[in-house]
């Protein structure tokens, strides 16, 4: 049996963390230990995991991995069973929290699981049959909300995709056009539940935000939950987290694009990079927000050909890098994949320098 441990002690505001990894591939019998201690489990509490590695012979540069989140009451388990056959081209990796639930702000646990997460992806990032860029996010309900934390919070540019199902940002998250971070403990008794700390989110990363109109536990316009915090119109926080890869237009609301003829409406940002699903699932998914996810998931990351010749008038020259030096910082023209236009695109831009494509 493969064995990865991480062993963390919480004194004051003060994380150690040491990992030992003992083994070259990830397996389904692959035991991954990560303890942490924290006010509710002074002598440590250790994350049960389950693990789910497809059968056959992983592609060359290794499987993409999918960290399933589940939700409040729920184990990490049945999210594998959930999804073991639909994201059949992934590996899947499914921690269950304390006291089967996730810390945002009233919920049993005050465990500091977005450290778990990220000690989770890093230590993925180890194995010789996974991707260290391919690492993704797929959380439901409570475990959406911490998906969100993660993306916001953690800056490991291996983590490429969220998706988000049934919990959109929340203000303790995301106001006044700004993100922020628990300073310490979070607490409903505390000001936006001690969200103070601003923070600036890691961008590039894919985004697929699913939540539906007729949700009676998460308000889809926004507004005061039953779980005790406000959120975030669903539209406007697909609209923040796409500012917050660099997007700089104008927020997209109105009925969507719908998808066939089904009651499911799509709200894209450009190239997809920031999706947002409109449903009347209730609390919960339909068969084609399910096959979106698979589908959002397994084409990416897209091989594209590279065309430096952005004004198309036949030659890479000076028109080519005016366009590139205006759109510095935005979403395209991307030519290396990045998720923003930068340094990477201006090499390559000037190594087509006077050629014709």
């Amino acid at each position: 049996m493969n064995r990865v441990r991480i062993t963390a002690l919480l004194s004051g505001l003060a994380l150690m963390a040491t990992p030992v990894v003992m083994g070259d591939d990830l397996s389904d019998d692959t035991a991954i230990t990560i303890t942490r201690t924290w006010n509710q489990q002074p002598g440590g509490w250790t994350y049960p995991m389950a693990i789910h590695v497809p059968d056959g012979a992983s592609p060359q540069g290794g499987l993409p991995v999918c960290i399933l989140l589940h939700g409040n009451g729920g184990n990490g388990p049945d999210m594998i069973g959930q999804y073991a056959d639909q994201l059949s081209n992934h590996a899947l990796v499914a921690p269950s929290g304390y006291q089967n639930s996730w810390n945002i702000c009233g919920e049993n646990s005050d465990a500091p699981d977005v450290d778990m997460v990220g000690d989770l992806i890093t230590m993925l990032q180890g194995f010789d049959n996974v991707n260290p860029k391919a690492i993704r996010i797929l959380g439901f309900s409570n475990g959406a909300s911490l998906a969100n934390r993660v993306l916001l919070e953690n800056a490991n540019p291996g983590l490429d995709t969220v998706c988000s199902v049934v919990s959109q940002l929340s203000d303790v998250m995301a106001r006044d056009n700004r993100f922020f971070r628990p300073a310490g403990a979070t607490s409903q008794k505390q000001p936006f539940c001690g969200y103070q700390t601003e923070i600036t989110p890691t961008p590039g990363r894919r985004y697929l935000g699913i939540s539906n109109e007729n949700d009676g536990i998460i308000p889809y316009a926004g507004g005061w939950s039953p779980v005790g915090i406000v959120f975030l119109d669903s539209r406007n926080a697909a609209y923040e987290i796409a500012r917050s890869t660099g997007y700089t237009g104008k927020p997209i609301l109105g009925n969507g694009e719908r998808i066939g003829n089904t009651n499911v409406f799509k709200y894209a940002y450009p190239n997809d990079h920031v999706v947002h699903l409109r449903g009347f699932a209730n609390h919960g998914m339909n068969p084609t927000q399910r096959e979106f996810i698979v589908d959002y998931l397994s084409n990416w990351p897209v091989e594209k050909e590279v065309d430096s010749d952005l004004n198309d008038d036949g030659q890479v020259n000076g028109g080519d890098l005016g366009l590139l030096i205006a759109a510095w910082g935005q979403l395209e023209p991307d030519l290396d994949g990045s998720g923003l236009v930068g340094g990477g695109d201006l090499g390559l831009l000037l190594a087509d320098w006077g050629s014709k494509p």
